[in-house]
C-alpha cells in the first residue's frame, strides 16, 4: 500500500508544469499561491519532499497565472468592440461637455469595470481569495520557493530539475554564499550537464536579448540577428501584460489614506496619473533582468542599435536601413546612425533606400509613450504629482519650460546651500577648535558625523544653541548621533497639547490604534492636517506652524551635522504619541515599537535586511524629537543585527533629537511605555526627489496661502506682536521654507569630431563616444588595420588575442578587394562597448571588452 502511494504520489510530480510555466487554461478553481506555499514549506520541515515539490511547483504556477488572467481580462474588456460607437459618426463622449456626455463616458467606463470584474470572477473566484501578504510577496520576488525546490529535487535525487532551482534561486541572490557552494558541488557530480544550469524565470525577451548581445560581442552577426528579433518579438507583449497590470489599486504613498477625501475629479486625477507613471516604468521593469543592479538604457532603440550593424555585416541592406530609421525615431539627431544609414542607402541604392520605411508599430509606440509623459508633465506642474522619465531619448521640449527652469534653479539652490553647508561646517569647526583644543577630533566629528565628541562642561555647540550629547562613537555604531536643545520646553508643551487636540487614533498606520503592542496606543497627526486644522480654528495656526518650522530645523540639522552633499527631501513627517493601556501592562514582556531598520528589511535570524519592497528603501536618514518624559518606560534603543545584542539606550526628554542613517548599521527599536504618554516627531529623509513627501508639498502651499505677519512671528508674545503690528504690516514675510523638488546634474558635451565613432547602447558596457581626428597610439593603430576596411564598412572591433587578430586581418583584406568596385562612402562605425575614444589605446577596450565577456 504505501509503495503505491509512494508511485502516485512520484507520477504527480513528474507531471507537474516547469517552475515559472504559466497556463492560461484553467481547470476549476484556481488554488491561492499563498496558501500553496504555506503547505509545501511545512512539508519541508516534516521532510515531505514529493508534497514541497507538488505544493510548491503549484504556487509558482498558480502565480504565474493569476498574472496572465488578470492581464488578458484588462486587455480584453480594454479591446472589447461593444464599448466603441455604433454610429462611426457619433461624437466621442467626452466628461465636461454637458450632462448627456458625462453620462455617455461614465457608462463606458462602468460597462469596462464590470467587464473586468466578471472576466476575473469567472476564471480566478472571489477577489479576496487571492489576496496575498507583503511577506509571501516578497518570498516570491526573492525567489525562496526554488531554495526549497533544490533541497527537495536533491533528496529525490533528481538533479536536473535541482540544479535547475538552485541556478533561479543564485541568479537573484548571487550574495549567497551557501547556494553559490551547493551549485559547486552539483559541477562536480556525475550526470550535471552544462545545460541543466539554467534560469526558470527568465523573461523571453531579456533571455533572447542577452542571447544575441553576447553573439554580438563575438562578432557572430548573422546568428545574433535571430536573437534580436526573438526578443523584440516577446518585448511588445510583455509591454502591453505589464501595462494592463498597472491598471490596479491606488496607492496611497505619501497620503494618509483615511484622510483622502479628493473630489471625483481629482481623485481620478492622481490613480490616473499613477497608473501612468506606473506605464512609463515598465520600460525600466523589462530593462531589468536579476542579478545586474541597473536596467539596461535605451533598451528598446538598443535592439535596433544591434540589429541595424547585424543585418549590414549580413550584407541584408534593406533590413539594416530599416533598423537604422527605426532607430532613428528615437534619436532623430544621432550623427553616427545618420552616417551609418547614408553609407547603407548609397550601398542599396538612394530610390531603393528612401521606399524602405521603419517598422510597424515603433512610431506609434513612441507617440503613445510622449503622450502620457505629457500629460505625467502637466500633473507635475499643476498638482505636484513627481514624475521622473525613465527614458533617455526623450525629447526635451515634452518637459514644460517652467519645469525645466525649475529644476534648473533647484538645482543652483542645491549647489548655494551645499556651499553654504560647507561654510557653516568650517565656522563650527573654528568655534569647537577654540573651546577645546583638540582640533583632529573636533574636525572629524563634523566632518562626518561619527567620530568621538571632545567632552566639554557645556557640550559642543553645533548649530543655532543645538548641543552634541552622544556622537557615534559614544552610541558604539555609526552615522548616530544625540543633539539637545532644539526646542524649549514651552514650545514642547505646545506641540504636546496640538498632538492631544489633533491626533487621530491609528492616524499614519492604516487606521490600527495599536499597530506595533497591543498594550499600547498610538494616536498621531501629519503636518498637513495640523495646518488644515488650524485654518478651521480647530487648534492655534502658531501651533501648527510650529510644527512645520520644527520639522524644517530638524531637516536643516540634520543635513548639516552629517555633512550631506546633497539635500534632503521630507519622506514623511508624523507627530506620534503612545500610550500605555493600563489594564494590560501585567507580565508584559514585548517592545513597544520591535527592532527594525528604515530602509530595509531586517531578518534578524539571519543577522541580514534585505533592501527591497515592501521595505521604504527610498530613506536615508532618520531624525526622533522628543517632546516629553514624563512617563515609564519608552526608551529608544539601537542593537546589533540579531535585533537582541542592545549596543545604546537613548532616554527621551524634551528637545532631544536622536538622528541616524537609515541603513542596516543602525537597528532600532523603542522599549514598551508601561505608564503614562510618550510624544515625538518622527521625520524620515531621503535624497531622492522624486520621493519627496506630497503631503509636504501641499503644506507648503497652504502656508503661503496662509502667510501674514501673526503667522510669521508666531513665536514672540502678543505683547511683543502688538508693538510690532505697524511694522509688520508693511514688511515681506518670510517663507516659512522651501524644498527643492527636483536635483540633477547637467552633462556638457565636447564638441563633436568629423568622423564617428562607438555609440552608446547599454549601460552595461555599450557607450557611444565621438572620436577625435588624432591618430592613435602606435599599438592602436595595428589593431586597427587588422579590423578596419576605409571606407568600405563599419569599423569592427579590436582584439587583444593574436589568433583572432591574425582570422580578422585576413578578412579585411578580403572585404577591400571587393571594395575596389564599389562606390566610396564614408564608413559608419560599428556601436561597439567600450567607453573609451578612438585616440586612446585600444588596449585598455580590448581588456575591457574581455572583462565583459
Amino acid at each position: 500500500m504505501a509503495s503505491t502511494a509512494f508511485l502516485l504520489t512520484f507520477l504527480l510530480v513528474l507531471s507537474v508544469s516547469e517552475p515559472g510555466s504559466c497556463e492560461t487554461e484553467l481547470s476549476g478553481v484556481l488554488e491561492p499561491y499563498d496558501l500553496l506555499f504555506d503547505n509545501a514549506v511545512e512539508a519541508y520541515y516534516k521532510q515531505d519532499w514529493f508534497s514541497v515539490i507538488l505544493n510548491m511547483e503549484r504556487a509558482l504556477r498558480n502565480k504565474g497565472i493569476l498574472r496572465k488572467v488578470k492581464a488578458q481580462c484588462r486587455l480584453s474588456c480594454a479591446n472589447l468592440t461593444a464599448f466603441q460607437h455604433t454610429n462611426p459618426g457619433s461624437p466621442v463622449p467626452l466628461p465636461g461637455a454637458g450632462p448627456v456626455q458625462d453620462l455617455g463616458f461614465f457608462q463606458r467606463v462602468l460597462e469596462r469595470a464590470e467587464c473586468v470584474s466578471r472576466c476575473e470572477a469567472e476564471k480566478l473566484g472571489p477577489p479576496s481569495m487571492h489576496k496575498v501578504s507583503d511577506e509571501v510577496e516578497l518570498e516570491f520576488r526573492k525567489r525562496t520557493p526554488y531554495n526549497y525546490l533544490q533541497v527537495a529535487y536533491f533528496k529525490i535525487n533528481k538533479l536536473d530539475k535541482a540544479v535547475a532551482a538552485a541556478n533561479t534561486f543564485y541568479v537573484a541572490n548571487p550574495d549567497h554564499m551557501e547556494m553559490r557552494q551547493n551549485l559547486e558541488y552539483y559541477s562536480m557530480m556525475a550526470g550535471v550537464q552544462e545545460t541543466d544550469f539554467k534560469d526558470l524565470e527568465a523573461r523571453p525577451h531579456m533571455a533572447e536579448f542577452l542571447e544575441g548581445k553576447r553573439l554580438y560581442s563575438a562578432d557572430n552577426f548573422s546568428s545574433s540577428v535571430g536573437h534580436f528579433e526573438a526578443a523584440l518579438k516577446e518585448f511588445f507583449p510583455a509591454d502591453a501584460e505589464c501595462r494592463a497590470l498597472c491598471e490596479g489599486a491606488y496607492d496611497y504613498d505619501g497620503y494618509n489614506y483615511m484622510e483622502y477625501n479628493a473630489d471625483l475629479f481629482q481623485s481620478i486625477t492622481d490613480h490616473y496619473l499613477y497608473v501612468l507613471n506606473c506605464k512609463q516604468n515598465c520600460a525600466v521593469e523589462l530593462a531589468s533582468t536579476a542579478g545586474r543592479e541597473k536596467p539596461f538604457e535605451d533598451f528598446l532603440p538598443s535592439h535596433f542599435n544591434y540589429l541595424q550593424f547585424s543585418y549590414y555585416n549580413s550584407e541584408q541592406y534593406e533590413k539594416a536601413i530599416e533598423c537604422a530609421k527605426t532607430f532613428l525615431l528615437f534619436r532623430p539627431d544621432d550623427e553616427v546612425m545618420k552616417q551609418n544609414l547614408a553609407y547603407y542607402s548609397a550601398i542599396l541604392g538612394e530610390e531603393k533606400a528612401a521606399a524602405i520605411t521603419a517598422r510597424e508599430g515603433v512610431e506609434q509606440y513612441i507617440k503613445n509613450s510622449l503622450l502620457e509623459k505629457e500629460l505625467l508633465y502637466f500633473g507635475y506642474e499643476i498638482f505636484g504629482i513627481t514624475f521622473v522619465d525613465p527614458d533617455t531619448w526623450t525629447p526635451e521640449e515634452i518637459m514644460p519650460k517652467k519645469l525645466r527652469d525649475k529644476q534648473k534653479a533647484d538645482r543652483e539652490t542645491a549647489a548655494r546651500i551645499t556651499e553654504e553647508i560647507g561654510n557653516l561646517m568650517k565656522e563650527i569647526e573654528t568655534l569647537v577648535e577654540e573651546k577645546t583644543k583638540e582640533s583632529s577630533d573636533i574636525t572629524k566629528m563634523v566632518n562626518d558625523g561619527v567620530s568621538k565628541s571632545t567632552p566639554t562642561p557645556e557640550h559642543s555647540s553645533v548649530f543655532d544653541g543645538i548641543t552634541v550629547s552622544m556622537t557615534s562613537k559614544a552610541l558604539n555604531g555609526s552615522q548616530r548621533v544625540v543633539l539637545d536643545g532644539v526646542i524649549t520646553d514651552d514650545e514642547c508643551r505646545e506641540l504636546h497639547r496640538l498632538s492631544n487636540t489633533a491626533a487621530q487614533k491609528g492616524d499614519g498606520y492604516r487606521g490600527r490604534p495599536s499597530p506595533h503592542s497591543p498594550s499600547e496606543m498610538f494616536q498621531g497627526v501629519t503636518v498637513l492636517k495640523a495646518l488644515k486644522l488650524g485654518q478651521e480654528g480647530v487648534l492655534p495656526l502658531k501651533s501648527a506652524r510650529l510644527f512645520f518650522d520644527l520639522s524644517e530645523k530638524v531637516r536643516k540639522v540634520v543635513e548639516s551635522y552629517f555633512s550631506l552633499q546633497s539635500p534632503l527631501y521630507f519622506s514623511y513627517s508624523h507627530l506620534v504619541c503612545r500610550s500605555a493601556i493600563e489594564e494590560k501592562q501585567e507580565d508584559r514582556d514585548d517592545l513597544s515599537h520591535p527592532v527594525h531598520v528604515d530602509n530595509c528589511l531586517l531578518i534578524s535570524e539571519l543577522n541580514e535586511c534585505m533592501k527591497e519592497p515592501p521595505a521604504y528603501t527610498h530613506r536615508d536618514y532618520s531624525a526622533i524629537v522628543y517632546l516629553n518624559d514624563d512617563f515609564e518606560g519608552g526608551d529608544f534603543i539601537f542593537t546589533e543585527l540579531d535585533a537582541k545584542t542592545i549596543t545604546a539606550v537613548v532616554k527621551p526628554q524634551c528637545g532631544r533629537i536622536v538622528a541616524f542613517g537609515a541603513g542596516k548599521e543602525n537597528p532600532h527599536g523603542v522599549r514598551a511605555v508601561t505608564k503614562g504618554q510618550r510624544c515625538a516627531v518622527a521625520l524620515w529623509f531621503t535624497l531622492d526627489p522624486r520621493h519627496n513627501e506630497k503631503e509636504r508639498i501641499q503644506a507648503e502651499e497652504l502656508l503661503k496661502m496662509l502667510s501674514s505677519p501673526l503667522n510669521a512671528e508666531f513665536q514672540k508674545t502678543e505683547k511683543d506682536r502688538s508693538k510690532e503690528t505697524a511694522s509688520e504690516m508693511d514688511s515681506a514675510i518670510p517663507d516659512g521654507g522651501k524644498t527643492s523638488t527636483a536635483k540633477g546634474t547637467k552633462i556638457e558635451t565636447g564638441e563633436q569630431a568629423s568622423k564617428p565613432a562607438e555609440e552608446k547602447t547599454d549601460t552595461g558596457g555599450d557607450t557611444k563616444m565621438h572620436g577625435e581626428d588624432k591618430p592613435p597610439k602606435a599599438m592602436a593603430t595595428e589593431k586597427a588595420k587588422a579590423k578596419t576596411a576605409p571606407k568600405t564598412k563599419p569599423a569592427g572591433k579590436a582584439k587583444t588575442k593574436t589568433k583572432a587578430a591574425e582570422k580578422t586581418k585576413a578578412k579585411t583584406a578580403e572585404k577591400k578587394e571587393k571594395a575596389a568596385a564599389k562606390k566610396t562612402v564614408k564608413a559608419p562605425s560599428k556601436k561597439r562597448e567600450s567607453e573609451q575614444p578612438k585616440a586612446k589605446s585600444s588596449l585598455s577596450d580590448s581588456q575591457k571588452k574581455n572583462d565583459e565577456l
